[in-house]
């Protein structure tokens, strides 16, 4: 397998071409001795300042290769060159791939003889180009390149050596110097390697690879993209996914190409703080976001029960009756408004369906689209595990077989949410036996763990992880802090900041603050995220409910999980972490 330099890809504007070429170089036991590097940035060109290589494959005894990638659908009219991804965006090339290419080459070149002097061993090493249309077979050939300088969708089917050695053999054998080694050797490769791609080390601030970090789980997976085609494929699906699976950014993504292809879409979940991101991250477009009680509010007061509801409502909130008149009463305004008006939506988008999967909603929300939710079009999303706070924990499956016969049912396995350190304590402490996802690539840093007595403890504690955060360049609107209680029944009542830094609670409604800790409730946060989440009040973690609360909030955070603990749960903690090293050890 060849050396792959950098070792992933990190990037999330990388094509789907490249990630494979990428998996191919990575993968292939003919490739051990190469070095391959992957976007390499050229600081000068023939034709201009700046310029980036693909892939630049260096092997051993053969040369050196530079290789552009254009994945999707390739076209050429009257000379322009085009290509299609598989979201049908149209990318117009100033050049053609050949010309890219050796355009680079050629640059790359004159870098390594300025580095070497022209008659090191390293600068008469062969240099040669070819372009990879890993999607497509070979465009017709044209006096621009030959066959041979093409490798196309069919020499893809075997080892990715094959062809990269016809190329070679091509473009390469002729330049190799009579009698001695063949160049580059083994010293010299690493060497041209090391000059294009030094390693280096400098200390590095938490927040800088808290920020690192953040880039690389940002992006939605190839698992989810597939997951995308099948909704496209199917008009009813279920999908269930653990926490940080990335349920809440495939549920915006599809109702936005809903949206885009003309359908009027409701993007409906029951958290407020979340409705309140969807609506943010949603405002184009014909798709209505939001809480399930703010979009059936807004129908009621739509229809002719408007003035009814509005009594009902004061009613309630002067009574205290509130549990009746949300549980109840909107869902029965909310139908009388439907059926008055008929179906206000082309496509139901359904996020945090754990906590929606109930008869009087479904009742509802069967009503708001054409042929409701047993011939309609709809995406549900949710996690039945431990994220169930508010609704029904019947088994998904058997509730909306009650409304419908035919949807597919299909699984998110990929956390890319988490760090693979935060993706493994939470489950470790959460309760399960075996992790409910498959870990990302990224390690991340250690999940910190802090013990209190007592609140001034905890105070001290808090001070010294902010103060550490800030002087480590972590930005203040990345942290929130998360407790199971209301800031005023919290370990934390009666704070008002923290390192000199405001305190400000979130899930009263106060979210467009800058500057300024974000404090919120698990249940308020729950959908959100964060790139540092500070858990307060782990007071018990051995039964049902405190782990269900503390899955919750360690999900939350993407990059780093700081866990204040009582000591009087120290001993469970740490009983699960030791009994969870064993399991590990006896594998």
């Amino acid at each position: 397998m060849a050396r792959m330099i950098p070792a992933r890809i990190d990037d999330g504007g990388v094509s789907a071409g490249e990630r494979r070429v990428f998996s191919l170089l990575a993968n292939d036991p003919d490739s051990k001795e190469w070095t391959a590097l992957h976007s390499l940035g050229l600081a000068r060109r023939t034709t201009g300042p700046y310029g980036e290589i693909d892939f630049v494959v260096i092997i051993p005894g053969e040369g050196i290769l530079c290789l552009e990638v254009k994945g999707g659908r390739v076209s050429c009219d009257e000379g322009q060159w085009r290509t299609i991804n598989r979201h049908g965006n149209v990318a117009l090339l100033s050049k053609s791939p050949f010309h890219q290419v050796r355009e680079s080459m050629f640059a790359l070149r004159k870098a390594i003889t300025r580095r070497f002097g022209e008659s090191a061993p390293e600068t008469r090493s062969p240099i040669g180009c070819g372009v990879v249309f890993p999607d497509v077979i070979c465009p017709p050939v044209t006096p621009e390149f030959e066959r041979q300088d093409v490798i196309d969708f069919d020499d893809l089917r075997g080892p990715i050596s094959r062809p990269l050695m016809r190329l070679a053999h091509r473009r390469l054998r002729e330049f190799q110097p009579r009698g001695g080694d063949r160049l580059p050797t083994a010293a010299q490769a690493r060497s041209i390697a090391n000059f294009l791609r030094p390693d280096f080390e400098l200390i590095v601030a938490k927040g800088v690879s808290i920020g690192h970090t953040e880039a690389r789980l940002l992006r939605l997976t190839e698992e989810q993209y597939s997951r995308l085609d099948e909704l496209e494929a199917n008009p009813r699906c279920l999908f269930e996914g653990a926490a940080g699976t990335g349920k809440t950014l495939l549920a915006i993504e599809y109702a936005r190409r809903a949206s885009s292809d003309g359908a009027r879409v409701c993007l409906v979940c029951f958290n407020r703080l979340l409705g309140e991101w969807l609506q943010g991250q949603t405002k184009s477009g014909e798709i209505m976001a939001g809480t399930w009680h703010g979009i059936a509010r807004r129908l009621i007061l739509e229809s002719s029960a408007a003035e009814e509801f509005m009594d009902k409502e004061r009613h309630a909130l002067n009574s205290g009756d509130v549990k009746t008149f949300f549980g109840e009463l909107y869902p029965f305004y909310a139908a009388i408004a439907l059926e008055e008006r008929g179906a206000p939506f082309d496509a139901l988008v359904v996020d945090e369906a754990q906590d929606l999967c109930s008869a009087p909603i479904l009742d509802v929300l069967n009503l708001a689209i054409p042929g409701g939710l047993a011939g309609g079009r709809w995406a549900v999303f949710g996690d039945f595990t431990r994220q169930a706070l508010y609704g029904s924990r019947d088994d998904p499956l058997a509730v909306l077989s009650r409304y419908s016969e035919h949807f597919v049912r299909a699984k998110l396995t990929l956390n890319c949410r988490n760090t693979r350190r935060i993706a493994e304590e939470t489950a470790l402490i959460a309760g399960f036996e075996k992790l409910p996802y498959r870990l990302s690539d990224e390690t991340g840093l250690p999940v910190e763990h802090r013990y209190w007595k007592t609140r001034a403890d905890l105070g001290g504690l808090l001070t010294d992880a902010v103060s550490r955060l800030v002087k480590e360049r972590t930005p203040i609107d990345d942290i929130v802090i998360l407790s199971p209680r209301r800031l005023e029944n919290s370990s934390l009542a009666g704070v008002k900041t923290i390192s000199s830094v405001p305190l400000v609670d979130i899930s009263r409604g106060t979210t467009g603050v800058q500057s300024a800790i974000r404090f919120s409730t698990v249940h308020s946060f729950k959908g959100l995220e964060s790139p540092v989440v500070i858990v307060v009040d782990i007071d018990e973690v051995d039964t049902d409910e405190p782990q269900s609360l503390l899955y919750v909030a360690m999900s939350r955070a993407r990059s780093l999980l700081v866990l204040m603990i009582s000591e009087a749960a120290r001993k469970s903690v740490e009983h699960r972490i030791r009994a969870a090293m064993v399991r590990e050890l006896h594998r």
